[in-house]
């Protein structure tokens, strides 16, 4: 495990260092967080002016038993220096390390440098962040507490994902982050002395991973399914614990209910196909406004033969044999010389629109699923363009009682 620590050019008085109940009488809060983590070296970012102030001072204070360097960076006075001072952050660590980060005695904008190019290591390099820590001295010049900042670091973590769920609808992460939460404060045994503790967090951490999986798979019944059991978790016992443990996620919370919720029906077994179909079709429009076009072209698809099944009285609308009876139908209505008198015909508002409306959906759902390893393939920007602006309205037009 690494220590990256900070010098600056201060008079740093010796004091009595406290982290939970131990404490290191000591000028220097990196020498106090070697003794309390036991790092097996020590990396320090100091300026010229901070390295004749204090580097030999620290060196001998550690001693034999932490190995350290010294990495010289400027003072952050004008936008080069800063980006110098990142990149000697980001070269002190290497892939797949363990970093504790002291920011006590950095000035300027080296702590938040520090915090970001920590965020960044985590993210690129899958280094492991077991900390980051301020020695509060200004708060009892006696016994100055370290603080634990490490939370900033997650509060990274929580923006990554929030801005995934609101871009792409996905919360695997957010749901992640939840169970972590929840995993981390049992394994610490802060449940010994905590008031409250975490018992949904999981739970609805791994329902909205479930969901999200549900929708990035185009698992429409799944997705149903699974938005019913999320209904299903208490909100104000919810609500207790985000508030408690998970407190970024307050903001999201319910946006996230609110999203996924519509789709969901309690009993899917004692629904109505048509009241299924009718999730499915929101579940189609989810995927246009998150801009998700291979998801809508799939469902798109696969949608229109449901419908046609279930106008037909084909309750059953997932069997396969059926399924295939409609295929047929639709497929003798496209090609040069398309018959448009199908018995399915009497269920749309146009024959012509529906051959070529089913046409058009074959051919792109077969272009996506053979992943372009065909010789004629079609440009990502028509099918793009396609399912933004054409697939729902087509389907709406020819089927308008089960879209509405």
């Amino acid at each position: 495990m690494q220590l990256l620590t900070v010098l600056g050019t201060g008079r740093y008085e010796k004091t009595c260092y406290t982290w939970q109940d131990k404490q290191v009488e000591t000028r220097y809060v990196a020498h106090a967080l070697c003794e309390f983590f036991q790092p097996d070296q020590v990396t320090v970012l100091v300026t010229t002016e901070a390295k004749e102030a204090h580097w030999n001072t620290l060196q001998e204070t550690l001693g034999d038993r932490f190995e350290s360097t010294d990495v010289l960076i400027p003072s952050g006075k004008v936008e080069t220096e800063v980006w110098e001072i990142f990149d000697a952050v980001v070269n002190s660590v290497e892939p797949n390390a363990k970093v504790l980060f002291d920011i006590t005695h950095a000035f300027r904008s080296i702590p938040l440098l520090v915090l970001l190019a920590a965020a960044f290591l985590q993210k690129a390099r899958n280094v492991e962040i077991v900390g980051v820590y301020y020695g509060a001295f200004e708060a009892n010049r006696e016994q100055p507490p370290i603080f634990d900042l490490t939370p900033a670091i997650k509060l990274l973590d929580w923006l990554t994902a929030t801005d995934k769920f609101l871009s792409t609808g996905s919360s695997v992460e957010l749901g992640n982050l939840l169970s972590t939460i929840q995993q981390d404060f049992y394994r610490s045994g802060k449940q010994k002395t905590s008031e409250i503790r975490p018992i949904k967090l999981r739970i609805f951490g791994d329902r909205i991973q479930a969901l999200s999986r549900s929708i990035e798979l185009v698992r429409p019944i799944d997705l149903i399914t699974e938005s019913a059991k999320l209904q299903n978790i208490p909100t104000s016992e919810l609500q207790e614990e985000v508030g408690a443990f998970a407190k970024p996620f307050e903001l999201l919370l319910t946006q996230i209910q609110n999203d996924y919720s519509q789709f969901a029906l309690i009993n899917i077994e004692q629904s109505s196909p048509q009241e299924q179909l009718q999730k499915q079709f929101l579940l189609l429009r989810w995927y246009i406004a998150k801009k998700l076009s291979c998801q809508a072209i799939l469902l798109g698809r696969e949608w229109l033969v449901s419908a046609i099944c279930i106008a037909d009285g084909i309750n059953d609308y997932r069997d396969r044999i059926k399924r295939k009876d409609i295929e047929t139908q639709l497929g003798q209505m496209t090609g040069a010389n398309p018959n448009f008198n199908q018995p399915i015909i009497k269920y749309v508002t146009s024959a012509e629109k529906l051959g070529g409306l089913w046409s058009t959906l074959t051919e792109y759902r077969n272009d996506i699923a053979h992943a372009q390893m065909r010789p004629a393939d079609i440009s990502a920007a028509t099918l793009e363009e396609y399912a933004q602006n054409k697939l729902v309205q087509g389907l709406s037009e020819l089927l308008p009682e089960f879209t509405a």
